[in-house]
């Protein structure tokens, strides 16, 4: 049974696999931000050091935004980790 999601646009669609691409979203959102806090860095620190704009932290720490391989590297980069430490567990 197919479960109602949002596609990238905010419309409503019927895919369980838009949800299970949003919950890999949201876990390394949560490993992002576990890491980050671990470090003891505020959001703004982290943007500014990896050069990412704050508000994209935000999105990437909520689940809301889909990463690039280059944004994963950056961030990895930043908190002193590999990409791998990233998605490990995903």
């Amino acid at each position: 049974m197919a479960v109602s999601g949002y596609n990238q646009y905010g419309f409503r669609q019927r895919s369980s696999k838009l949800l299970a691409v949003q919950d890999i979203q949201k876990q390394l959102g949560a490993t992002v931000r576990k890491l980050r806090r671990k470090r003891n860095l505020t959001q703004d620190v982290f943007a500014e050091r990896s050069g990412l704009h704050r508000a994209h932290v935000g999105e990437i720490e909520r689940g809301e935004s889909n990463v690039t391989i280059q944004t994963l590297k950056t961030i990895a980069d930043t908190l002193g980790v590999k990409i791998v430490d990233l998605v490990r567990n995903l």
